[in-house]
This record gives structure tokens, sequence and C-alpha cells, in this order.
């Protein structure tokens, strides 16, 4: 299993816009996600995570990932998944 990595996102958003569009974006791209306005967990593809949002900050903590796939290709892509 890979280190587990933060991420802290600064939301533009009211969070409620933030969860549903990321559970829009999570069942269309095939990933399993459960969360609310606090916090939640999503798993796909081989990526685990889970998130608590306090304000307007957002923790995106990535519990697993494909030893393939860069840091780098991840945060681009969970920061597009929730912003």
């Amino acid at each position: 299993m890979s280190k587990v990595k933060t991420y802290q996102v600064e939301l533009s958003k009211e969070p409620g816009a933030v969860i549903e569009k990321a559970r829009k974006t999570a069942s269309s791209n095939g990933f399993e996600f459960a969360g609310d306005e606090t916090g939640g967990r999503f798993a796909g593809k081989g990526l685990e995570g889970r998130y608590r949002i306090e304000g307007a900050q957002m923790s995106i903590i990535i519990d697993k990932k494909p030893l393939i796939l860069p840091w780098g290709l991840i945060e681009s892509s969970i920061k597009s998944f929730f912003v």
C-alpha cells in the first residue's frame, strides 16, 4: 500500500454544491461515494480516500492509490473531482 497523503483545498462554493458535484462525478466515473457536507469516503479504480470539511477548508486524504499513478496526477484529478 502507498503512503497516506493529504491535500488541502479552499472551497469557492458552498459545501453542499461541492459534494453534489463530487457525487455526480464519482457516479459517472465508476467510483463509490458516501458522505455529506462534513465528511465522507470515496473509492474506485484502485484509489481509496476520504475527506473532511471545516468551514471553507477541505482536507482530502488519499489512503490507497495504484503504484503506477504519480502523486501529481492524483492531486490534479482529486481537486477537479471536488472543486
